[in-house]
């Protein structure tokens, strides 16, 4: 690939944003929510899996290690991508509309500790992807505690904390096992596979965060919703019009249904070419979901920049990823 071809199509995506949210800068703003809410979800979903790896052990560790470790230690470029958030809060968030209580509006949902919250987190990430702690199980076992902890935290923050608002305890673990469904999707488009067990384990472990992933966030649709619990249940009525419904079908069926009748198939989980197909397949389901939770309540407005938001990110670190040492395919 020519050195000069990503910085363009960056520039391009830039561009598009730009003349797709032209004089709208609430749409802007909100459609970079989503593209970081999103684009995040790989970094932070490999490292999880790297630390898994550092304390179970196993061959898939270094299989997948080529497109894990790089994409891990490029969670440092995510404290650029969360500047605008940062800058254009106000026109993305409206906490004073969700009618909480003064003290949690005053001291949890203050911008201050709103963004320090994310900034900590980043930094967390970041010192345990470039010191390697995968590799002493200890360390390992540490920073996926750590990795935990702040996974109960800042989904929540980025996506339910927009209006109408919900909380829920199970979010942060689900939005955790989504992103690393998301980044083994992200390994088996990119990681060279030879043909036979190498595969066979990237199709079982894609198996097991896909069914996890289904369990935190889809079962926790179904007994909200069938529970009628009312402080919880308007957050889903938000997304039940204007055909985010569909949506959100769309992402159950190519992120969920379609890879796990896929890789049912022996033929599927024996060839490199056939797993990368169901490896698009998953990011692509995983996009939508995550569109399905931000955007309705910003209207469709916002659907156009958000691809090219999306686009300008992933082209970005892209490059960047291109010309520094991110690599150290070593798990």
């Amino acid at each position: 690939m020519k050195p000069w071809l990503l910085p363009l199509l960056a520039l391009l995506a830039a561009i598009a944003l730009a003349l797709s949210s032209w004089g709208d800068g609430e749409a802007a703003a909100r459609a970079w929510l989503c593209a970081f809410v999103l684009v995040s979800t790989v970094p932070i979903g490999s490292l999880a899996l790297l630390l898994v790896q550092g304390i179970s052990g196993g061959r898939w560790g270094s299989d997948l290690a080529p497109a894990l470790v790089p994409a891990a230690r490029a969670i440092p470029l995510l404290f650029l991508v969360f500047l605008p958030v940062i800058i254009f809060r106000p026109l993305i968030y409206d906490w004073s509309a969700l009618k909480l209580p003064h003290n949690v509006l005053a001291y949890y949902l203050n911008p201050f500790f709103f963004d320090a919250r994310t900034l900590i987190g980043l930094a967390i990430w970041s010192l345990l992807a470039w010191t390697g702690a995968w590799r002493n199980q200890l360390f390992a076992a540490l920073g996926l505690v750590a990795h935990f902890i702040v996974m109960t935290f800042l989904p929540a923050d980025w996506v339910r904390t927009i209006v109408p608002g919900s909380a829920s305890a199970g979010f942060g673990m689900g939005f955790g096992i989504e992103q690393m469904f998301a980044a083994l999707g992200f390994a088996a488009v990119l990681t060279p596979q030879a043909p036979g067990r190498p595969t066979r384990d990237l199709a079982g472990i894609l198996v097991t965060t896909l069914l996890g992933t289904v369990y935190f966030l889809y079962m926790a649709f179904l007994i909200t919703w069938y529970g009628n619990v009312p402080e919880k249940v308007h957050w889903y009525v938000a997304r039940a019009g204007n055909g985010w419904p569909l949506v959100m079908l769309a992402s159950f069926l190519i992120g969920a249904a379609a890879p796990f009748l896929a890789v049912l198939s022996p033929y599927v989980r024996r060839e490199p070419a056939a797993l990368r197909a169901v490896g698009i397949l998953v990011l692509l389901g995983v996009a939508l979901h995550v569109g399905w939770m931000v955007l309705p309540v910003y209207g469709g407005i916002a659907i156009a920049p958000s691809i090219f938001a999306i686009l300008l990110i992933a082209f970005a670190i892209w490059a960047v990823m291109r010309f520094l040492p991110f690599g150290g395919a070593r798990a």
